[in-house]
Order: C-alpha cells, then sequence, then structure tokens
C-alpha cells in the first residue's frame, strides 16, 4: 500500500515539478509569474486528444503535437502581452497573463465544448508486483519522462550556451544586453521552453483525468505551491519539493482520506510562508537559476 501510494505520489509530483519548473523559468528570467500556466496544460492535452481521435494518427505525433502547439501559444503569448508591457508595473503584467489563461479557458470552450475528452496513455495500463504492491506502469512512465525532462532542462541551463545567456539574463537583463546578448529572443525561448513543459504535463496527466478546461486549474495551484516549499527561484529545489508534495498527498489520501490531499498541499505551504518563507532550499536575490 506504501509502495503503490509512494510510486502514484511520484508520479503527480512529476506533473507538479513540470509546471515548477515552468513558472520559475519565465519567473527568473523574464520577471514575470505566468498566471496562464493552467491553460497551457489544457492546451497540450485538448490538441493531443484531438490529433489523437484522428484515424491512423499514432499517439506520440499527437503528443508532440500537443506539446508544440502548447509552445506556439506561449510564443505568441509573450509577442502579445509580455513584451508591450515588459516596461509596465509588474501588476499590469500579472494581470494580463490572468487575462491570457481567461482568454485561453474560453476560447478552448468555444472550440472543444463542454464535453469531456480522453487521452489514451502513450505505454500500456499495466500493473507490476512490486515487493507485494501493485504499481502502475503508468505511473512508472509518468515519473521517468518528467525526470527526464526537469534534468533536460537543467542541463540546458548549466552545460550550453543559451543556458549561460538564460542564467546572465536572469540575474541583470540590462548587463546581459550590452555584453551582446539579445535578452529579448532569450525571453522568447523561455516562454517557448515553459510552455512545452506545461503542455507536456497536460500530455502527461490527460489518461489519469477527463480533459476538460479546468484540467490544469488544481495542478498549477498545487505547482506554485511547490515554489513556494522548494524555495521560490530556485528550479531544483521547486522540482524536489513538487515530487516531495506528491509523494505527501497520495500518502495522506491513503491513510487519512481522499478529501485531505487539498488540504495538505496548501496547509504546507501556508506553514512554508509562516515558518520558512524562503522555502526549503531558498534562493537568494541574484542567484543563478
Amino acid at each position: 500500500m506504501i509502495i503503490q501510494s509512494v510510486v502514484s505520489g511520484l508520479a503527480v509530483g512529476g506533473i507538479y515539478a513540470l509546471l515548477a519548473v515552468a513558472f520559475l523559468l519565465t519567473y527568473r528570467v523574464a520577471g514575470v509569474l505566468n498566471f496562464a500556466q493552467a491553460e497551457f496544460v489544457m492546451i497540450g492535452a485538448f490538441v493531443a486528444s484531438s490529433v489523437a481521435a484522428v484515424a491512423g494518427v499514432p499517439l506520440v505525433a499527437a503528443a508532440l503535437l500537443g506539446i508544440g502547439a502548447a509552445a506556439v501559444v506561449g510564443v505568441l503569448m509573450e509577442r502579445v502581452t509580455y513584451r508591450p508591457l515588459r516596461n509596465a508595473p509588474h501588476a499590469s503584467m500579472i494581470i494580463s497573463t490572468v487575462a491570457v489563461g481567461i482568454i485561453l479557458q474560453q476560447a478552448a470552450h468555444l472550440i472543444w465544448g463542454p464535453n469531456p475528452r480522453s487521452l489514451p496513455s502513450l505505454v500500456p495500463n499495466v500493473s507490476l508486483d512490486i515487493l507485494g504492491s501493485r504499481v502502475s506502469t503508468v505511473s512508472l512512465f509518468i515519473f521517468v519522462v518528467s525526470i527526464v525532462l526537469i534534468i533536460g532542462v537543467t542541463l540546458l541551463l548549466s552545460r550550453t550556451r543559451l543556458g549561460r545567456q538564460m542564467q546572465a539574463t536572469a540575474v541583470d537583463a540590462d548587463t546581459a544586453q550590452l555584453m551582446g546578448i539579445r535578452t529579448g529572443q532569450i525571453v522568447v525561448i523561455a516562454f517557448a521552453i515553459s510552455t512545452a513543459l506545461t503542455g507536456a504535463a497536460g500530455v502527461l496527466v490527460a489518461p489519469m483525468f477527463s480533459v476538460t478546461v479546468h484540467v490544469g486549474m488544481l495542478i498549477a495551484l498545487k505547482a506554485f505551491a511547490a515554489c513556494v516549499i522548494g524555495g521560490f527561484g530556485n528550479l531544483p529545489g521547486a522540482a524536489v519539493a513538487a515530487f516531495g508534495l506528491g509523494i505527501v498527498e497520495n500518502l495522506g489520501g491513503s491513510f487519512i482520506g481522499s478529501d485531505s490531499k487539498d488540504l495538505l498541499a496548501f496547509a504546507l505551504m501556508i506553514g512554508f510562508l509562516l515558518l520558512r518563507p524562503q522555502g526549503i532550499f531558498g534562493a537568494k536575490v541574484g542567484e543563478k537559476l
């Protein structure tokens, strides 16, 4: 029972971790919290499910198109809303992301309608016997894919020229621009990567839940809670906190009751805000990604 809850928690935590990294990537590079991230979960899931419903289209192709659609809409969002407001007060940019989220949600409702959709898993749903517990291959797949994507983003940031440019832009965009870094392009790339990660989360979570316009809302809120718990500004810390949050929630659901999951997640966030507002791995101002 415990092993099953832990593995399921790691799978759910992987979804939270992808969104947590997406939140912090745009926050550190572009200086804005993108509160429309929940809708990019929805876009990835809806596009993938629609493409998968077309006869003869492989699931992998449908998943990649869903992720690509989220990234394209993310770039459009940067061009239409962030760029014109980059010199405006920070509150204006945050409000614009909320407005974009509402627009995307309503547009999805018009395009796909109110009826829930479904997306098959990319791997067969088979139960494996691990130390006497039944563990789903879908949960293991989600955990592994989320780990691979997060490690990939971490290596991109730490080992590549593009990653160093993103880190320089995150620390001081004006100085980075004086050094020849095209910070405008870096911000576009940050939006594309973050929304692609969120779209991937949508593709991964779609087989677990019905795909509706609200599919990403609670996921995004818990990912934000993981950012607070891990340390707002520390990407690896937020990812670790997200996995931990998924485990705590699932163990609580197994031993206390399913209604306790949301309570535990947000109670932990409030506890950290009160007792350790910098989070477990709190990043100092100006610290690298």
